[in-house]
């Protein structure tokens, strides 16, 4: 079964204790900006409902003093095996740069210790790397009337020329930043292995 990304997160999060439906609203208004993921209440529990179907959560109440009791859902033993075998899986860039399947797996496969976070690293490095140099920058005259005037043809030019610069400088930058983490995951392996 693909996992997708709300199940990645509800399993993550999970992982590491017990949790409200609204405790996982509240972590992805804070840091589902960052994993480029939100979600609303309704899908979290009917997500986190599935998980309960399928065996991977189990649901028991937490008493609350004041106002009724919250349900809190605890991850089974095989919902941890889903999301180890999600973790295993081969990681896939996508074509696009950013996209929320690589922060999501880099924050919970990558949670897992340096080794793996290396391994996604690189593999979306390379991938970038690759897609950056092989990129086709040819001016797309698809978009300029046939009877455009010299004038609306060089601004057309000019316009095109400046949205390859700028999806140039984001995947740059993505790039520098996986160059830097990537240097950053190795010093740490290799203290981890040296003991300094």
């Amino acid at each position: 079964m693909s996992l997708g990304r709300l199940e990645i997160i509800l399993l993550g999060l999970l992982s590491t204790g017990d949790r409200t439906g609204y405790d996982v609203w509240k972590w992805l208004e804070e840091h589902g900006p960052f994993v480029g993921y939100t979600a609303k209440t309704s899908q979290i529990y009917r997500q986190l409902g599935k998980l309960v179907e399928w065996g991977w959560a189990t649901p028991f109440p937490d008493p609350r003093s004041s106002g009724p009791d919250a349900k809190l859902y605890k991850i089974t033993a095989d919902g941890l095996a889903a999301l180890q075998e999600w973790v295993e899986s081969p990681y896939v860039p996508s074509p696009r740069p950013l996209d929320p399947d690589f922060q999501v797996r880099l924050r919970f496969a990558g949670s897992g210790g340096p080794e793996k976070a290396l391994e996604l690293v690189r593999i979306e490095l390379a991938y970038r790397k690759e897609r950056e140099a092989n990129i086709d920058r040819t001016f797309d005259e698809v978009l300029v009337r046939a009877d455009a005037s010299p004038e609306e043809r060089q601004w057309h030019l000019e316009w095109f020329l400046m949205q390859n610069e700028r999806g140039h400088y984001m995947v740059s930058n993505l790039i520098a930043w996986l160059e830097s983490t990537e240097r950053r995951l190795q010093m740490t392996i290799e203290k981890k292995t040296t003991g300094k």
